[in-house]
């Protein structure tokens, strides 16, 4: 079921899509995820970059990088916003934070890990981005793929409409 807030750019599906109740235990495997990640492309995990992973794991909603940069900019007065840049995308190199399409021009990002595929409703009115899944949508595009003999590697579905709010609003 999807629950609106007024104040809402996100919500957020069902339980699987909450914190987990070990949130430290499972932020410290994001941690660690990234650091491997890191050491790999002879990079280090920095305060400032431990940081700014710790604000997408408390986002309630799909954030740009001119939001996370504002929020970590008040932990840590230091951290430069090519620092931010620059590291949400070895986040999303690394799998841990994907990219959303946004309606006013910044693209907008959610960390992705250790969550199911979903896909987003997109309204042109507010920008609020709903998130759902639709296993019949799912084999559908699967029995697609398999027709064509086509081998996917990944997917992004993005719905663009008003949501129920904006439609109220107009009529």
């Amino acid at each position: 079921m999807i629950r609106l807030r007024k104040d809402a750019e996100v919500t957020l599906f069902p339980s699987h899509a909450q914190k987990p109740a070990d949130f430290q235990h499972w932020l410290g495997s994001l941690r660690g995820r990234f650091e491997d990640y890191l050491t790999k492309q002879g990079l280090n995990l920095t305060k400032q970059r431990e940081t700014i992973l710790h604000c997408l794991t408390e986002a309630d909603q799909h954030l740009t990088a001119e939001q996370i940069y504002d929020q970590v900019k008040k932990k840590d007065a230091s951290i430069g916003r090519a620092t931010v840049f620059r590291t949400i995308k070895l986040l999303q190199e690394c799998g841990l934070v994907d990219e959303i399409a946004s309606l006013r021009g910044s693209a907008k990002f959610e960390l992705k890990a250790d969550r199911p595929h979903h896909d987003h409703m997109i309204c042109v009115e507010c920008g609020r981005i709903l998130e759902f899944q639709s296993p019949m949508m799912e084999k559908f595009q699967d029995e697609a793929i398999r027709k064509q003999g086509f081998t996917a590697l990944w997917h992004r579905h993005e719905i663009f409409g008003r949501c129920k709010l904006c439609q109220k609003q107009r009529s």
